[in-house]
């Protein structure tokens, strides 16, 4: 039964997100929006993303994720700063990241 479940759980998903960008396909052009809304929109996909990483990266389920993450994540921001390749930066973060668990900070 929990098989069954999943599955059906991931039809109906993958048919939610085909619908739903199909709607959009066919209501983006039937849709004006004034330039005010549009950068409201982007700006709201930003703040949504900004949030979702906040939250990822201080907390691991309920509890504080602790500091080697959170000095990970700081180490890639800055790095991302400096504009650093994207391979170093993910390697640089769980570098650090790992560094510091295996010295005990968690």
């Amino acid at each position: 039964m929990p098989a069954t479940m999943t599955i059906g759980g991931i039809a109906l998903l993958a048919a939610g997100t085909w619908l739903m960008r199909f709607a959009g396909y066919k209501l983006g052009s039937r849709l004006a929006l004034s330039e005010r809304t549009r950068m409201l929109l982007s700006d709201a996909a930003i703040v949504l993303l900004l949030a979702v990483a906040a939250t990822a990266t201080l907390f691991n389920g309920q509890a504080f994720a602790g500091y080697a993450r959170l000095a990970g994540v700081l180490v890639a921001l800055f790095l991302a700063w400096r504009k650093v390749p994207l391979i170093l930066v993910i390697i640089s973060a769980g570098l650090v990241t790992a560094l510091m668990r295996y010295v005990g900070v968690m």
